[in-house]
């Protein structure tokens, strides 16, 4: 008798139990840098690059000497969080910065993009604890799509510069 006691609660709060929200299925954030390397000289990836994040985003931080350029917020849409409604994908809206790093390596020059990106949540259907707001951004990782498009942009001003620039890029996964 004891143990029906027992078993019954336990069998009465599983099954009452909510149904995920796809908040529940978020990949979990992890670094993903995206690297472009270019057969041209520093200075005139580090220009083209400049301009290209410039264009794309508001530069919080330049460093040339370290070949650091960091931008701030930009607020966008997920390439692959959707919010679902009646069989309709609708992107999440994101909020973005990128981190990027030109060096010289190996005789060619490298641009290394980290992209944060976070998909805004409500505390109910994320199933967070309440810390003054009911919103909260939660970092999810990249697609790294920004990350290759910049890239090209990059390419594509260092093209009308060169003729024939060689360009490859890789990203971890």
């Amino acid at each position: 008798m004891r143990s029906l006691l027992v078993i019954l609660p336990l069998m009465l709060a599983t099954a009452c139990a909510p149904k995920p929200f796809p908040e529940d299925t978020l990949p979990s954030w992890e670094e993903r840098p995206v690297t472009g390397t270019f057969n041209a000289d520093l200075d005139t990836v580090w220009d083209a690059t400049l301009e290209v994040m410039g264009e794309r985003a508001p530069l919080d931080r330049i460093e040339r000497q370290q070949g650091l350029i960091q931008t701030g917020w930009v607020r966008d849409f997920s390439d692959y969080v959707y919010k679902t409604y009646g069989g309709t994908r609708v992107p999440e809206p994101i909020r973005w910065r990128m981190t990027v790093d030109v060096r010289r390596v190996s005789g060619r020059t490298e641009v290394e993009l980290i992209n944060q990106e976070q998909v805004e949540k409500d505390l109910i259907s994320a199933n967070l604890e309440f810390t003054g707001s009911v919103y909260k951004w939660i970092d999810v990782p990249s697609s790294t799509s920004k990350e290759r498009v910049l890239l090209e942009e990059i390419l594509g001003l260092l093209e009308n510069k060169r003729t024939t620039p060689e360009y490859d890029y890789d990203y971890a996964q």
